[in-house]
């Protein structure tokens, strides 16, 4: 109910100042033409995260479209706004008129443009690969690891979509999988009518994950069961051992959690093997460190998603994408596979990441 309410403001704000600026600056935003359409957007935008559990899965995906590109919409026409509202204080000091009415045209053509650009990207994810060399492993030890996180399935990012990611999971041939939270985006149902999960379960290796801070906004327990079911190997607060060397560890997301107490529980035998920690929101790092994990993978932060949002996501966490070392920790913070919200990617790409592991 609380997500549902959250989006529900934020289509309305952002609905009212972007009809705000229109109705001001355009004179076809003024006509009741444009009001009675831009009225039905937004509530056909608002009305999508409430459609019952039962509604035909092309109704949801089309309303959950509309909702979340005019969202980016709105988002852009605010900044367009504000980008507007400094021109005309220039204006004004500088003495000259501003051509108001060719300006708000050129912005929202170029918004219509970057947005279309952000759609397609968000669904043309890149492979980032990253080296890694430990003295605990052998130099005969080589393995290949996929890292995922924030895959967010449900309206959108459904069966087909999580058919796709497993054949291309499949295509690196790794030794297994790991995963650092939010797989699931919203409401169960939308990934049980689509049986998303069987689609994703056609990954051939063995798939470790932690849980983020959307696996627990509907039915936790629930979800969990069913990831267990479909041979997912599910982290809470818990950790397992791989051919006797690599030790994953998964610890529940810092909304829950916000102390390093479980981390540090579980690093007993972190002296003895080679220590992975699934964190999904990169806030724990130096933690992880001090507690002799060797390996730190977290998401969560989507670089902002939407640009210019990185500058405040850069602000957030001390890592917010990339690579760091901190002390003998690697720390990999991924930008995520899937999206939140808008089907829109304008900040950095979308991506699964390769880990190669070997021994020295």
């Amino acid at each position: 109910m609380r997500i549902l309410l959250f989006v529900g403001t934020v289509d309305f704000v952002l609905s009212l100042i972007s009809y705000l600026y229109y109705r001001h600056t355009l004179p076809v935003g003024r006509t009741p033409a444009f009001g009675l359409l831009y009225l039905l957007l937004a509530l056909g935008a608002a009305v999508s995260v409430i459609l019952p559990q039962g509604t035909p899965t092309l109704l949801l995906k089309l309303t959950a479209w509309l909702e979340g590109l005019w969202i980016a919409f709105s988002y852009y026409t605010i900044l367009l706004a504000l980008l507007h509202l400094l021109c005309w204080l220039l204006s004004r000091l500088g003495g000259w008129t501003l051509p108001s009415a060719k300006l708000s045209v050129i912005g929202l053509a170029f918004i219509c443009c970057f947005i279309t650009w952000g759609s397609w990207r968000a669904f043309h994810p890149t492979v980032r690969t990253e080296a890694l060399v430990t003295a605990k492993l052998p130099q005969s030890a080589n393995y290949k690891i996929v890292f995922l996180t924030d895959l967010h399935l449900g309206r959108i990012l459904g069966h087909a979509y999580a058919e796709r990611l497993a054949a291309r999971v499949n295509a690196e041939k790794p030794d297994f999988v790991v995963v650092s939270g939010d797989m699931l985006d919203e409401r169960l149902f939308y990934v049980e009518e689509e049986d998303t999960l069987s689609a994703l379960a056609q990954i051939k290796a063995p798939v470790y994950m932690a849980f983020g801070n959307h696996d627990y906004l509907d039915q936790p327990l629930r979800w969990q069961q069913m990831l267990t079911e479909k041979g997912f190997h599910v982290l809470r607060n818990a950790d397992t051992v791989i051919d006797g060397r690599i030790k994953i560890t998964g610890i529940d997301d810092y909304s829950r959690e916000r102390t390093a107490k479980q981390l540090l529980n579980l690093a007993g035998a972190n002296k003895s093997y080679y220590s992975i920690l699934l964190d999904h929101q990169p806030r724990r790092m130096d933690a992880a460190a001090d507690a002799g994990y060797d390996l730190y993978l977290a998401g969560h932060t989507h670089t902002g998603q939407l640009f210019p949002n990185r500058i405040v996501t850069k602000m957030m966490y001390k890592l917010d994408y990339g690579r760091t070392e901190c002390g003998g920790l690697t720390a990999i913070t991924s930008n995520g596979y899937g999206f939140w919200g808008p089907p829109v990617r304008t900040e950095v790409a979308p991506e699964m990441v390769v880990l190669r592991l070997r021994g020295e």
